[in-house]
């Protein structure tokens, strides 16, 4: 079985688990009958990406996080950081890229909300 086939079963069983939803309530969810859902989770076959996609729904988790890595998956951002040293220049380059991304986000977006307060204070006075 190909290491990515057995990372994404992992994943979905494990999810399932620790959510406490047995295969019928995730077949169910995934719009699946039970024996193909069970079939689908011992390996038995290849889940399509629409299928795959149902799945995530039904246990109420983004798609990637079915094909990421729980070793990954459960670092610490400062782990994570440290990692980007072993990536190679292109790699560290995106990374960085994303991270100014969602800094200058997070950025606009308190930006947004203070200007947000001021003029619903703004209002409230005038109404007042």
């Amino acid at each position: 079985m190909e290491a990515t086939h057995a990372l994404l079963l992992e994943n979905i069983k494990r999810i399932r688990k620790e959510k406490g939803l047995t295969q019928q309530e995730v077949a169910d969810g995934a719009d699946m009958l039970v024996p193909t859902y069970s079939r689908l989770e011992r390996g038995g076959t290849n889940p399509s990406l629409a299928s795959m996609t149902r799945i995530a729904n039904a246990l109420g988790v983004p798609l990637a996080e079915l094909l990421m890595s729980s070793e990954l998956k459960d670092r610490t951002l400062a782990q994570k950081v440290e990692m980007l040293e072993d990536l190679s220049d292109y790699n560290r380059n995106v990374a960085n890229i994303m991270l100014d991304t969602v800094i200058e986000k997070d950025r606009i977006e308190k930006s947004q909300k203070v200007q947000m307060k001021k003029r619903l204070e703004e209002l409230k006075k005038i109404k007042d």
